[in-house]
C-alpha cells in the first residue's frame, strides 16, 4: 500500500479495459488523462491508455451493493385520466 500522500493508478487497455499495470504516484503529480498508447497482450496491439485510481470501481460496487433494496416504483397515473 502506498504512503498516504500517494495513490495507486491502474493502466487499462482503452479497447478491452483489461488492467495492464499499476504505478504509485504522489497525489500532487497525478494525471489520469493521457494521449499515450499502451501495448495490450489481450488485443495484441497498441491501444489508447486509460488511467483510473486503482480499486475505485470495486469501491463503488461495494457501496452501491450496501444500499437498501427498494421496491420498483409504480407508474404514475393522473386522476384526470380515469
Amino acid at each position: 500500500m502506498p504512503p498516504s500522500d500517494e495513490v495507486t493508478v491502474a493502466q487499462l487497455c482503452g479497447k478491452c479495459r483489461a488492467q495492464l499495470s499499476t504505478f504509485d504516484i504522489k497525489k500532487d503529480n497525478m494525471m489520469l488523462t493521457t494521449k499515450d498508447e499502451i501495448w495490450c497482450p489481450h488485443c495484441n496491439e497498441n491501444t489508447p491508455e486509460v488511467r483510473d485510481v486503482a480499486g475505485r470501481l470495486e469501491t463503488i460496487q461495494r457501496e452501491t451493493a450496501s444500499y437498501p433494496k427498494l421496491a420498483p416504483a409504480k407508474p404514475f397515473t393522473s386522476k384526470l385520466e380515469k
